[in-house]
């Protein structure tokens, strides 16, 4: 209880999150949303938002080809603002959207970017497996799976539309890898969140499973299976979604993590994504992923919608623990309320929710405070709250 108070209070002051201009998942999942708005209706409107976007997007895209997420924080290395991380390689599969759409050379040219960023840090780990690491800049391991998902679905997109032998390879190698790293469930399979081969990790940090990550690895697979089929990847869609869904509790929540955890908004919402995909993938458990994916979105508009924005951060039992606007997390959130619009879940209703939520973003220029942000005074004083934390302790 005391820890819970000390942390409360020095987040909402000290720790407070840090303001972030144009983070790039942001941009990507707004463009994203707008791209499946703009197939579905082909009103004006659409077009331009997503052209808008794209020119933010494209304007992002660092000098090597990849993506950087606008800010530092820890993934077992720091990362540093303005380094390309493999797990931000999800805009460029949204990039390739934007290609199939509005052709140009602009496009174009920014797509063989993102591809050869991938190829330059892809590795070969045996045989015919490939991977990428998380962040090339930083170490040369792959550190966590999500990353090489994230590229190898980028790259399937990718090679739908500019076929190349060498990239091919990789992509196929990918799938392979990721397939193989899968632990088996007592339903379907998943991945641990880091790589089980590192000799750095705690036995809580090597046990650790991330399920909203997962299911964002089943959605952006999903993607390119439509574009570039491969058993490898069918594979992972299958077993990934199947082993979250017996997950899913009665009310439509997923959890975070494998222990306990809250919900956050922008994770969570993926477990939908990811389900009214895969319903196309294992056709046979079509019906059953729509379902899912609506007891999800009637979950988020109960206890998340606040009728301008999506509150970031709720409970397990059902309570707003964070009121702020976290505009990275409205982004995910409209993305795949717009995907539920374009597959026929509440298209009226949730048309106009996507509409608002937009303008909530476009208001705040897509920008705004971000609580995964880090820099020097919120990791020293994260260092602060341990201590104090221990002397309370021993006070009482």
């Amino acid at each position: 209880m005391i820890k819970e108070v000390v942390k409360k209070i020095i987040n909402h002051t000290i720790n407070k999150p840090i303001y972030v201009k144009f983070c790039v998942q942001t941009i990507y999942q707004s463009l994203n949303g707008c791209l499946r708005l703009w197939e579905f209706t082909k009103k004006e409107e659409w077009k331009e938002r997503s052209i808008e976007l794209f020119t933010i997007l494209n304007d992002l895209q660092c000098d090597d080809g990849g993506f950087d997420p606008g800010y530092e924080y820890n993934f077992g290395k720091l990362h540093l603002k303005g380094e390309s991380i493999s797990s931000e390689t999800f805009a460029l599969l949204v990039l390739c959207k934007y290609y199939k759409n509005f052709p140009s050379d602009l496009v174009k040219k920014s797509c063989k970017k993102g591809s050869l960023w991938i190829k330059n840090h892809a590795f070969n780990i045996k045989s015919d497996e490939w991977a990428i690491p998380y962040g090339p800049y930083n170490t040369n391991e792959v550190m966590v799976y999500n990353g090489t998902s994230f590229a190898a679905a980028a790259l399937g997109v990718y090679l739908s539309f500019f076929p190349n032998e060498d990239l091919e390879i990789i992509y196929k190698g990918m799938n392979k890898y990721l397939y193989n790293a899968m632990s088996v469930g007592e339903i379907g399979k998943f991945w641990y969140y880091n790589d089980q081969s590192r000799s750095d990790l705690s036995d809580h940090k090597k046990n650790k499973i991330d399920y909203y990550h997962q299911m964002q690895q089943v959605e952006v697979h999903s993607e390119s299976e439509f574009l570039n089929s491969n058993k490898y990847q069918k594979g992972i869609i299958i077993e990934a979604s199947k082993h979250v869904a017996d997950l899913q509790d009665l009310e439509g929540k997923v959890s975070y993590y494998n222990t306990k955890s809250d919900i956050h908004l922008w994770g969570f919402c993926s477990c939908a994504s990811g389900f009214i995909l895969a319903s196309k993938i294992d056709v046979n458990k079509k019906e059953e992923y729509i379902y899912r994916a609506r007891k999800i979105y009637d979950w988020i508009l109960k206890y998340s919608w606040n009728g301008n924005y999506f509150y970031p951060i709720i409970s397990h039992k059902n309570k707003v623990l964070d009121h702020r606007f976290y505009v990275r997390s409205d982004a995910w959130i409209f993305s795949s309320f717009c995907l539920a619009v374009i597959n026929g879940i509440n298209p009226t209703e949730y048309l106009n929710i996507c509409e608002k939520s937009y303008q909530k973003m476009k208001y705040n220029n897509f920008s705004g405070i971000e609580n995964h942000a880090s820099n020097s005074r919120k990791r020293l004083s994260n260092k602060v709250i341990t201590m104090l934390i221990l002397v309370i302790k021993k006070i009482f």
